[in-house]
């Protein structure tokens, strides 16, 4: 996987921009207000993903412009392709010149592991950053599962409705019937895909951590169930879902919520039995982090064949000298763009193939 050339117009502050990267290290240097994190952004939306800064899409237009254009070349699958993306109110995008119904379906087209600091958030805030970062991961190997994803969404709105209705009209109550049975359904595939997913991520990203932190401590990962019996697989996950759903219902009539289910569940992260959240240091978590996010790159690579294209957002000059080491370690055979202020930080992977593009 590689992106051979981009070029962009009214994106941001990028009126227009016409990028040839080169296929091994890329360091987009510049000071800060000049674009480099929106240029890292606009490769991330080729994944078919939402940005990482969390906007709504017409937010990236330039100032004073109806609409921005995206257009990438990249290899992938044996064979170049390109994409455009068109952001007026929301994104139109074309795959080797067909329209797509959606972003979704560039889903597994072409895949990229982004870190920047707010990835941080991973392991320093609540549960719904965990659960966003592991649905991305899972999407971009499993495009149907970002479906999936939205048909729960849309469900689990429909039993919020149908609560809000049910406190003034009982009548209402039988409804509950055909949504949580909907819930329960799509929720076990969701959640099957989690823990499953989160056994790979545990495979590499504690040897990850054991390299990075030299062995001080030991990164533990634990799915964690929410009001619900402990099951495994999508059978015995519905079933436990449906149960606790039922279970709930006349908590969640009364305060007009759904207590239960996927949208909910959570996992762990653990620096030798201690929560990295509550007792890491700064450092510790970064690492935690950055361990999970090249854990990340490997399952990509491990599954598809084909190495998925690296963002790291100011990020490497923050890492001190004996975790700068590891992770170059990790760009061999990877196209890996950082975003740096000083130039400095380019002389520490001079003995790799590095590209400098200035802003």
């Amino acid at each position: 996987m590689k992106v051979l050339s981009l070029k962009t117009e009214n994106y941001r502050n990028l009126a227009a921009k016409e990028y040839f990267p080169g296929g091994g290290v890329n360091i987009i240097c510049g000071e800060n207000g000049l674009g480099k994190t929106n240029l890292i952004e606009s490769i991330w939306l080729f994944t078919g993903c939402r940005s990482f800064r969390s906007v709504r899409d017409k937010d990236v237009v330039r100032f004073d412009c109806d609409e921005a254009r995206l257009k990438m070349e990249f290899f992938s699958g044996n064979r170049n392709k390109e994409a455009e993306i068109r952001i007026d109110e929301k994104r139109h995008i074309t795959l080797n010149g067909i329209a797509l119904p959606s972003g979704r379906k560039m889903m597994g087209e072409f895949t990229a592991v982004v870190f920047t600091p707010l990835h941080l958030a991973i392991v320093k805030e609540g549960p719904e950053e965990r659960r966003k970062f592991i649905d991305i991961a899972i999407s971009q190997l499993r495009p149907n599962y970002a479906k999936t994803l939205l048909e729960y969404t849309k469900a689990l709105a429909q039993r919020n409705a149908t609560l809000r209705a049910a406190r003034d009209n009982p009548a209402m109550l039988a409804m509950l019937d055909i949504w949580d049975m909907e819930l329960a359904k799509k929720g076990a595939v969701i959640i099957d895909s989690r823990i499953a997913y989160l056994e790979a991520l545990k495979a590499h990203a504690c040897t990850v951590y054991d390299e990075i932190s030299s062995g001080k401590e030991t990164l533990g990962l634990t799915y964690k169930e929410y009001a619900r019996d402990k099951a495994r697989g999508k059978k015995e996950i519905a079933e436990s879902l449906l149960k606790a759903l039922y279970e709930k219902r006349e908590s969640d009539v009364e305060r007009c919520i759904t207590s239960v289910g996927a949208h909910r569940e959570d996992f762990s992260i653990d620096l030798s039995g201690k929560s990295a959240r509550l007792f890491g240091s700064q450092g510790q978590q970064r690492s935690a982090a950055l361990s999970l996010k090249l854990a990340e790159a490997n399952i990509i690579s491990q599954v598809t064949a084909e190495e998925p294209v690296i963002l790291l957002d100011d990020v490497f000059s923050e890492l001190d000298p004996q975790r700068q080491k590891y992770v170059v370690s990790h760009f061999e055979n990877r196209q890996v763009f950082i975003t740096c202020c000083d130039e400095e930080n380019i002389s520490r992977i001079a003995d790799l193939d590095v590209t400098v593009e200035r802003l």
